[in-house]
């Protein structure tokens, strides 16, 4: 006859040898976002890379532009209660990657760290500048044009900023940046490296 208190563990371990019950797995802890440009039409890279990084179980959102302040207030709020999962990375293009600044200062400014973020062509015009918050920003741009921007940094921001200009690799245009292979290769590259 069995004592009551080894029935339970009996049941666990014939659970977990029929595989009833499973240990459970790290969940994937990163949060990264992917900011379209005006009218979400010509951005259709962003979705491109989301969707690559998803495949490979990457944390990975495509958002509207005009909807990262309330991200950015949903991810403060989270972070009161311990709930904000990192690390986290932000990527515009076009009116994207203007708004992909005020993004990580508002999250810096409420002491939430960025550890990445990725500018693709801001454009139409120069996006603010960064004020504090990720140590590490890289843009890919064309140069020399009217549409794209590189990004520059003013006050108390501590991290560095590097501008690439993508014509010593491709001849893609502002339309054309976000689903350029070779700059998506680079910038996927820079997420998975980040994680």
């Amino acid at each position: 006859m069995f004592k009551y208190n080894t029935i339970p563990a009996m049941a666990l371990a014939i659970a977990s040898t029929f595989g009833v019950m499973s240990a459970p797995t790290e969940a994937t802890a990163e949060e990264v976002y992917f900011i379209r440009g005006a009218m979400n039409v010509f951005s259709a890279g962003m979705n491109q890379m989301t969707d690559r990084l998803r495949s490979r179980g990457v944390n990975a959102k495509a958002l509207s532009n005009g909807q990262w302040s309330g991200i950015a207030r949903d991810i403060i709020n989270r972070n009161k209660s311990g709930r904000v999962s990192y690390p986290i990375i932000i990527a515009g293009h076009s009116v994207g990657g203007q708004e992909a600044p005020k993004f990580n200062d508002m999250l810096a400014k409420a002491g939430i760290p960025v550890a990445l973020v990725i500018g693709v062509d801001p454009g139409w015009a120069a996006p603010p500048p960064f004020t504090a918050g990720s140590t590490r920003v890289v843009n890919f741009w064309v140069g020399g044009t009217a549409r794209g921007n590189p990004y520059r940094s003013t006050g108390g921001f501590r991290g560095t900023i590097r501008n690439i200009d993508i014509r010593s690799f491709s001849k893609a245009d502002h339309v054309q940046i976000d689903k350029d292979r070779g700059v998506q290769s680079r910038i996927i590259g820079l997420v998975m490296s980040a994680l």
